[in-house]
């Protein structure tokens, strides 16, 4: 959905960009992503760092002694399946997904723009957008005494 928006709108990727200002920490961010998504193997070395305290090691690594009632073949499966112990970020599933409020002003968002695109600027467009997600704030007579 940003990435549509931001194809229209080319300047408001420093507002709605991976990487804009508000991302407290952009590599923590597209690493969870990538992991809610399954993709722990695409993970890039910055995010892999930032995920580092939720890394929780799949099994256990250790070897046990009782391997020689199996064949050559079993033993090498076996090791293979020790010597590449996955990784999982078991914490991560506990973020609770966007939440109906956020949903809300996405769709407010898309409204408000699509009927409003031929010449607003990203700061007119915030404030329509707060302006209208937060009704209960203000009324007709709060804008009458800023006249």
């Amino acid at each position: 959905w940003f990435d549509k928006l931001i194809a229209l709108k080319p300047q408001l990727e420093t507002h709605l960009g991976s990487r804009a200002e508000i991302v407290h920490s952009p590599d923590f961010e597209s690493g969870c992503v990538h992991v809610l998504r399954g993709r722990q193997d695409h993970l890039t070395r910055a995010e892999k760092t930032a995920l580092g305290p939720f890394i929780k090691l799949a099994g256990d690594a250790t070897v046990e002694s009782d391997d020689e009632d199996l064949s050559f073949v079993e033993r090498l499966r076996k090791r293979r399946r020790i010597a590449g112990p996955a990784v999982s970020y078991e914490q991560l599933m506990t973020i609770p997904p966007t939440s109906n409020v956020v949903e809300r002003l996405f769709n407010v968002a898309r409204v408000t723009f699509g009927h409003q695109r031929q010449a607003l600027q990203p700061a007119p467009l915030d404030m329509i957008l707060f302006l209208r997600e937060n009704r209960g704030y203000w009324d007709s007579s709060t804008v009458n005494s800023i006249n």
